[in-house]
């Protein structure tokens, strides 16, 4: 059983610090999303371990900044993506 982890990503925009939570498998994993997926105006300052993933718990903050790009980050949260 493959355990995931969810972790603190402090990142910095235009002199402002700003935190999001990811989930992922390491810190090294975690780290390696945020830096492929990233806008180029933003810097990955820390990764911190949060806790486990109690999946389904979690809900996602839908923030006015996003440290991805809007071509990467476009998901619908406000519908199911696997009804059919």
């Amino acid at each position: 059983m493959i355990e995931r982890f969810i972790f603190g990503m402090h990142w910095k925009h235009d002199g402002k610090m700003y935190y999001d939570e990811l989930p992922a498998d390491s810190k090294e994993d975690a780290a390696g999303y945020f830096i492929d997926h990233k806008r180029d105006d933003v810097s990955l300052v820390r990764v911190e371990l949060v806790g486990p993933n109690e999946g389904g718990v979690r809900e996602f903050v839908l923030s006015p900044t996003s440290p991805f790009s809007p071509l990467t980050a476009r998901r619908r949260l406000d519908i199911d993506e696997d009804a059919r």
